[in-house]
């Protein structure tokens, strides 16, 4: 098409073509109905009463003229245009003012393309549209002005329950251009109320607010059940895993003010868990800051609600979600969730249902420039377990032990959970790094319990030496650090009476062969002092020697002993220095290997008897004896007692 048109044709003898210029034409009190019957798109709308002025028409067709509109829509809806138009080119800017404009008649448009149905819904607007016609018969389509979909309520196509609703969903100082370059989008503000959504995560990991879209070719989906698995996902050639591809940028340019929330539920589904696990979030409100993909800095976010009616949560922090790297800071904090809600959870990774506790949980997630890091800080009140549920998926975790010790004299748990990583790993999984930090909290529990439990003790520190009692090899005496070693431990197990302690007696035969001959000599030598001193048999391990006395007592052993001893010319024993006595002494010691295991009987022995006047000797389970190290000994001395927690 030219700019004005072909040029006229003359008429016939030459004379000049006709011309005409028209004041006004109206329309008014008239009726007009809309009706396809097309099996695809079938529609019925009415137009009554509709009213049309047009203002200074003429021939020429570059010339605007006036257009004023006032109709009634399907009896309840009006809408108002006035404005100018011109015809050739294509040229218009109009106010287009709409109150409560019916919507449900879309859906003869949408019902092959949406798993919901919209049974009601209005579109009120006052802005300014225009239309120019482009070369290349392309279209500059603009809008600026304000507009609200209001009481708005959406249903499940197949079940026909309540899928979404809300009462206005308002778009204020819209700035609206597409047709020459990017197209471009700018809302001063969006507010949301009174509104109200079902969202179900599938048995797949599927959320169904991804399925309100429809393939026309695929049978209904339902937005409000839960749905079966889904198709496996494809593996990439060889089996490898495909690398998440490089964002890129919207094909628009998109700004949004701020978006306001304010009386909102959401009912939740879990389905991927079994049994399922539900939760509703109700009195939703809060607002979103300026972002769009233009925007370096992010917005602002406050949000808060509560969980099933009484448990308070609050986000905050910023997001930049239209940025080709989406930047989001956000920390959130939850207080007195109740935990049996959450039992389905724990049934099906730990095989335990919750019986009682609550849930307070503070969360920081950084995600800026793909890398994503979240601190996770859970605090866990009155946390106990029933009876365990036999389950396919559970994880062989030791959670009633760990509960045990990871809690304080008042029953809280405090745990820190951070993960990091990167979204362009195709291996990277939130869910999945959380839990295998979890899964690592609880074994780092059973492997080196103490260590916990010392961090709860004023000074902290030193776990991982209370987990066992060394000993002098051949003896199974408590030196003065043993005990202020084994008061730690007690003091830990004061504070936590599910646990029992298990006590396990090592004996290194190698080292405690020639040191329990050195240990029957010592004993020789203080039964000597004691029936010397008049001190009772059991006091043997309290007393103290002075200078010389020893040596005095090994001499009274020596001379006593019947073994082979050196002698002089005329038959008498030789007198030996002390050093060579001893040593004398213990190469004629007998050890049998019955005493060996007796040897680390009585080492735990002596630990249980030392703790038996702090916890209850109940809380005590002295095991068999071992001879040898132990493969996963590491520092720990070989001729010790183990200590362990169940």
């Amino acid at each position: 098409a030219q700019p004005n048109g072909p040029a006229p044709v003359p008429a016939a003898g030459g004379a000049p073509p006709w011309r005409y210029q028209i004041g006004a034409i109206a329309l008014e009190k008239t009726a007009i109905t809309l009706l396809d019957e097309s099996p695809r798109h079938p529609l019925r709308a009415t137009i009554a009463p509709l009213d049309v002025n047009l203002k200074n028409v003429t021939n020429d067709f570059a010339k605007p003229f006036g257009v004023a509109i006032d109709a009634t829509v399907n009896r309840g809806g009006t809408l108002k245009v006035t404005g100018e138009t011109a015809l050739q080119p294509l040229k218009a800017k109009l106010r287009v003012v709409t109150r409560r404009i019916d919507l449900t008649p879309a859906n003869d448009f949408i019902a092959d393309r949406m798993n919901a149905t919209i049974t009601r819904a209005t579109l009120t607007s006052d802005g300014e549209a225009s239309v120019i016609a482009a070369p290349r018969r392309a279209l500059r389509l603009g809008y600026r002005g304000n507009a609200t979909l209001g009481d708005v309520r959406m249903l499940d196509k197949l079940t026909h329950d309540l899928f979404t609703r809300w009462r206005t969903l308002s778009f204020s100082r819209i700035d609206f251009t597409m047709g020459q370059g990017k197209p471009r989008v700018d809302v001063g503000a969006i507010a949301l109320s009174s509104f109200y959504a079902r969202v179900i995560l599938n048995r797949d990991a599927r959320l169904n607010l991804s399925e309100i879209m429809a393939n026309p070719r695929q049978a209904p989906t339902s937005l409000t059940r839960a749905q079966p698995n889904g198709p496996a996902p494809v593996p990439a050639a060889g089996g490898a895993p495909v690398a998440a591809a490089a964002p890129k940028p919207l094909p628009a340019d998109i700004r949004v003010g701020r978006i306001l929330l304010r009386h909102g539920e959401i009912n939740y589904t879990d389905d991927f868990i079994r049994p399922n696990y539900s939760a509703d979030l109700t009195a939703v409100a809060g607002r979103i800051g300026a972002f769009g993909t233009g925007l370096a800095t992010p917005a602002d976010v406050v949000l808060t609600g509560l969980v099933n009616g009484n448990a308070p949560i609050d986000i905050n922090g910023s997001i930049n979600p239209l940025t080709p790297m989406a930047y989001i800071n956000i920390k959130a904090h939850a207080d007195q969730i109740d935990l049996p809600a959450l039992s389905a959870y724990s049934t099906k990774y730990t095989g335990y249902p919750i019986t009682s506790g609550t849930l307070a949980v503070d969360v920081h997630y950084l995600l800026d420039q793909q890398k994503l890091t979240a601190q996770n800080h859970i605090r866990i009140d009155q946390l106990t377990f029933g009876d365990k549920v036999p389950q396919p998926s559970v994880y062989n975790l030791p959670l009633r032990l760990a509960v045990a010790i990871l809690k304080d004299p008042q029953g809280r748990i405090n745990l820190d959970i951070p993960v990091s990583g990167s979204l362009n790993d195709p291996q990277f999984s939130l869910g999945g790094l959380i839990w295998r930090v979890f899964s690592n909290l609880i074994m780092n529990a059973i492997t080196s319990p103490f260590q916990l439990l010392a961090a709860a003790l004023p000074g902290g520190g030193g776990g991982a030496q209370l987990s066992y009692v060394g000993f002098k090899p051949g003896f199974a005496r408590l030196s003065a650090d043993d005990r202020s070693k084994l008061d730690k431990v007690a003091a830990a197990l004061k504070q936590r009476a599910a646990l029992k302690l298990k006590i396990t007696g090592r004996v290194d035969p190698a080292l405690d062969t020639p040191g329990l001959r050195a240990a029957m000599l010592d004993e020789l030598i203080r039964r000597q002092k004691a029936k010397a001193s008049g001190a009772p048999p059991a006091s043997l391990e309290s007393l103290v020697f002075s200078d010389g006395d020893y040596d005095k007592y090994l001499t009274i052993v020596y001379k006593d002993a019947a073994i082979p001893k050196p002698r002089d010319l005329v038959g008498l024993a030789k007198s030996l220095p002390p050093a060579e006595m001893k040593k004398l002494l213990i190469a004629h010691m007998k050890v049998t290997p019955a005493d060996l295991p007796k040897l680390g009987q009585a080492r735990a022995a002596a630990v249980r008897d030392y703790l038996a006047a702090q916890i209850a000797p109940a809380r005590m389970d002295v095991a068999p004896a071992k001879i040898g190290a132990g493969k996963s000994a590491g520092n720990k001395p070989p001729t010790r007692v183990d200590l362990s927690l169940e």
